[in-house]
């Protein structure tokens, strides 16, 4: 590696660490924002545990959404980095040095599509290895600190192409829990998990005064998707050296005629006993899935099973988010080098002009890249259309621009 190369790279790596640093720090101020209400519900929290626990539990958080911010911040940080990168060799005349002496601008700007190129491999390797790894820590509520918010699950399929339902899920015991209803002193009528203290003191007392509205259920499918049977339990407490659920008081039931109703399943139904089932479906895919927008912590092969299933009402925005999946990294070099002869073929050495046209193509790709996914997802084109679509126009921009820059 040359003199120059290292020097290229160093004022690089400089100026993308302050860019990313200056990106997520104004993504994490806007996060706080529009999460205040959550933040000011941790006061509770911070009476139990004490002020720096709960510190710590804010802290954590933003740790683990650090790499979700990374996947959207990579793109417009490279190229910021580069404009501010070259701007500063312009300010000091250093590039008319080099151009002095012979070297092309495109020499100039190698190194810094090397990095682009390394940055973009962390790029893949966090959005196929990392985010799915935390997917739990990523989909939980800001004011959830310890992830023990219970949860329902609402209806999730498995490998087996099995579908799991249960109305709540308790994080930190990891157990799938039936939901009772009971009548308070005052004669309302109120719905609480299985463990809840009052209903187990009733269930110890009278069993006749409590009522299951909905059992934790899995639906058994054939490979063409159609119902072979249910599983009805209690409880289903998670067993990671297995990998499965164990059920309490679980049945195995024949298909119904009629499809079951949450409200319509006797409490002790008749069937085959059965005390474990086998799933890829654990503590970690339920956490995830927990999230609106879950497919988004989801690897490519795993958004590729999901999408297969018919019986998904979105499986387009599944089908458009796999695709995206590919065609991310390569948008990310596409702005890169569309960016680069806009500000390094200008002779001004104005950071804020050089910056600026670096953010003008960003939020324009972005813009463009946005427009296609929620037409996709819309289903006015086509998954694989909406997802390509940006590539197609960037690269021929991005070659368009390389070729006419004055070296």
């Amino acid at each position: 590696m040359k003199i120059l190369d290292r020097y290229i790279i160093q004022t690089f790596l400089v100026s993308l660490a302050i860019s990313l640093a200056a990106m997520m720090g104004i993504t994490l101020l806007m996060d706080m924002l529009i999460n205040v209400n959550k933040f000011l519900d941790l006061s509770s929290v911070a009476r139990k545990l004490g002020f720096w626990p709960t510190l710590a539990g804010v802290g954590n958080y933003y740790f683990y959404r650090a790499f979700d911010y990374f996947q959207y911040l990579a793109g417009p940080s490279l190229l910021v980095a580069a404009a501010a990168s070259l701007v500063r060799l312009n300010r000091g005349r250093e590039l008319v040095g080099v151009k002095a002496a012979g070297v092309s601008l495109y020499r100039v700007m190698w190194p810094m599509i090397v990095v682009g190129l390394l940055a973009d491999g962390f790029f893949i390797a966090n959005q196929e290895l990392i985010i799915p790894r935390i997917a739990i820590q990523l989909s939980r509520d800001p004011d959830d600190v310890e992830v023990q918010a219970r949860f329902s699950v609402d209806f999730i399929r498995d490998d087996n192409n099995n579908i799991l339902f249960a109305p709540f899920f308790d994080p930190p015991t990891q157990t799938l829990l039936a939901a009772a209803m009971y009548h308070d002193k005052q004669g309302k009528l109120v719905t609480a998990a299985m463990d809840d203290p009052i209903v187990q003191d009733l269930l110890a007392r009278n069993r006749n005064e409590v009522d299951f509205p909905a059992k934790v259920r899995i639906f058994l499918r054939d490979p063409k998707y159609e119902l072979r049977g249910v599983i009805v339990a209690e409880k289903g407490q998670w067993d990671p050296k297995l990998g499965g659920w164990r059920l309490t008081n679980g049945v195995r039931l024949p298909p119904p005629s009629e499809p079951p109703l949450l409200d319509h399943i006797p409490v002790t139904p008749e069937g085959e006993p059965l005390d474990f089932y086998s799933s890829n479906v654990g503590p970690n895919e339920i956490s995830r899935h927990r999230a609106s927008d879950f497919y988004r912590y989801m690897a490519y092969s795993e958004l590729r099973s999901v999408a297969e299933d018919p019986m998904r009402g979105n499986r387009r925005q599944l089908q458009v988010a796999m695709h995206e999946h590919v065609t991310m990294p390569i948008l990310n070099i596409l702005l890169l080098l569309l960016g680069l002869p806009f500000v390094a073929g200008r002779e001004d050495r104005n950071y804020f002009t050089g910056i600026g046209v670096a953010v003008i193509l960003t939020i324009g790709m972005f813009a463009f890249r946005f427009t296609c996914t929620a037409f996709g997802n819309a289903g006015h084109i086509t998954p694989l259309l909406a997802a390509w679509l940006p590539v197609f126009v960037a690269l021929p921009a991005s070659v368009i621009s390389m070729e006419a820059m004055k070296t």
